[in-house]
C-alpha cells in the first residue's frame, strides 16, 4: 500500500511538465484533502484518485497544454575533405611513395596535398616538401663546381691539386633523394601529425 508521502511524492514527479501554476494548485488541493483524512480513508482516497501521471494528462488536456517539443539537433557539421586525418595521411604517403607510382608527377600531387591539409604546421610542410630539393638542389651544385675545378687542373690530370673533388656519380644523388630522403620526409610528416587535430593547428 502507498503512504500519502509516497503518493505526493509521485505526483510531483508527473505534475513537472504542467505549467507550474495549475500543478501547484492540484498538489495542494490533494495535499489539503490527504491530510485531512485519517489513514485508511487516505488510502481509499488515494485508489480513488488514480495514477499521478493520469491525473497530470488530464490538466493538461483540460488546460489546452501542448509540452514543448525539442527540437532536433542540428546534424553535425562535415570536416571539408582537406581537414580531415584521412586526407593527411593519404598526402603523407603520396609525398613519400607518390613518385615511385608515377615518377615526378606522384610527388608533386604529394606535395599538393600536403600544402592543402591543415593537419600540419606551415614549417613542417615546407621542411618535408623542401629539404629532399633542397639537398638535390645543393648535391647538383657540388657536383659541377667539382667537374669546374677538375676542368681547371693541370693539363691531361684532370683534377686540381688546390681543389677538393666533390663530385658525386648522378645515381648516387637518385638513390639519396629518391629513396631516402623523400620516404623519409612523408614518414616524418605522419609522425608528426600522431594524437593531433586540425584544431591543433590552427592554435599553434
Amino acid at each position: 500500500m502507498i503512504t500519502a508521502a509516497e503518493y505526493l511524492a509521485r505526483l510531483d514527479t508527473a505534475l513537472r511538465d504542467v505549467p507550474h501554476g495549475i500543478a501547484s494548485d492540484i498538489r495542494a488541493g490533494i495535499a489539503e484533502e490527504l491530510s485531512s483524512l485519517e489513514p485508511d480513508a487516505a488510502q481509499a482516497r488515494i485508489a480513488q484518485l488514480g495514477d499521478p501521471e493520469q491525473i497530470a494528462r488530464e490538466a493538461m488536456d483540460a488546460a489546452g497544454y501542448v509540452p514543448a517539443v525539442a527540437a532536433p539537433a542540428p546534424p553535425a557539421r562535415r570536416l571539408p575533405l582537406t581537414r580531415t586525418r584521412g586526407f593527411a595521411i593519404a598526402a603523407a604517403i603520396a609525398l613519400g611513395g607518390g613518385g615511385f607510382v608515377v615518377p615526378i608527377v606522384g610527388w608533386f600531387a604529394g606535395v599538393v596535398m600536403v600544402l592543402m591539409s591543415a593537419m600540419w604546421r606551415t614549417w613542417e610542410k615546407l621542411v618535408a616538401v623542401l629539404l629532399p630539393s633542397a639537398t638535390f638542389v645543393l648535391m647538383a651544385a657540388v657536383s659541377a663546381l667539382s667537374q669546374s675545378w677538375a676542368a681547371a687542373g693541370p693539363e691531361g690530370s684532370g683534377v686540381n691539386p688546390l681543389m677538393p673533388n666533390l663530385a658525386l656519380p648522378g645515381w648516387h644523388a637518385t638513390l639519396l633523394i629518391g629513396f631516402v630522403l623523400v620516404p623519409v620526409s612523408g614518414l616524418w610528416l605522419l609522425w608528426r601529425m600522431r594524437g593531433r587535430s586540425p584544431v591543433d593547428t590552427m592554435r599553434a
